[in-house]
């Protein structure tokens, strides 16, 4: 099956066994190795995560097309996940994707450190790496621009009112530091953290600023770019 999108990037359908179920999933066009990269690798691996279970609340910020949500909903099944992903290409297949699951919820923003309206960089064929940063991917005919919505991510987590969150994960291709800083104290209420970074100075400055939480697992997808792992060591 192919989808084409209002933002040019094509869609194809994958099934994946995981665990008792089978997937059938829609993904970018070449970017199958994504779902190897959740549900094989396990880049996220909520399965080694311990005390996490029951009515667990996960955030999913940066969630393409839903594969660390679904993921998340198989792992520890009576989780609640928040998801927030801008680009609307991606949500179409988001939505197909997480139909056939309850308690995940769409929200259809950017998170940042400001409300307001902004330039996604939306790379056609590599989605995973679509930015509001500029010059994050080079420019060329797969760079499509598209204007979307901004919330503050700390208004964003006030909104929904949690007393607590599991699991927070961030993928946002360059934001990460900015919703850091805008969730501030409220990172208190965060058990568990996965935060892609993409420069060995962002990954320094993510450091910095959880200095109070426990680094467990660095995954290290190039000399640059990788996954930290931290814990919340007063939880």
């Amino acid at each position: 099956m192919h989808i084409q999108t209002a933002s040019s990037a094509s869609f194809v359908q994958v099934n994946h066994r995981y665990k008792s179920e089978v997937l059938r999933l829609t993904v970018p066009k070449g970017e199958s190795f994504l779902v190897g990269d959740i549900f094989l690798r396990e880049e996220y691996p909520l399965t080694k995560l311990k005390g996490v279970f029951g009515h667990a609340v996960v955030l999913d910020i940066g969630a393409n097309v839903g594969l660390f949500a679904i993921y998340a909903r198989l792992n520890i099944p009576n989780s609640t996940v928040h998801s927030f992903e801008p680009s609307g290409a991606l949500r179409k297949a988001f939505e197909i994707n997480t139909a056939p699951f309850t308690n995940i919820h769409l929200h259809p923003v950017a998170l940042s450190d400001h409300d307001g309206e902004q330039t996604l960089y939306f790379n056609t064929n590599k989605t995973g790496q679509s930015s509001l940063k500029p010059g994050q991917e080079p420019a060329g005919p797969a760079l499509v621009n598209e204007t979307v919505r901004v919330r503050d991510a700390g208004k964003a987590l006030d909104d929904l009112r949690l007393e607590s969150v599991d699991i927070l994960k961030v993928d946002t291709e360059g934001s990460e530091i900015e919703i850091l800083k805008s969730l501030g104290s409220r990172l208190d209420r965060v058990k568990h953290l996965y935060l892609e970074y993409h420069s060995q100075a962002d990954r320094e400055e993510i450091h910095e600023l959880l200095s109070e939480f426990i680094l467990l697992e660095h995954f290290e997808r190039g000399e640059t770019v990788g996954i930290l792992k931290y814990m919340n060591s007063r939880l």
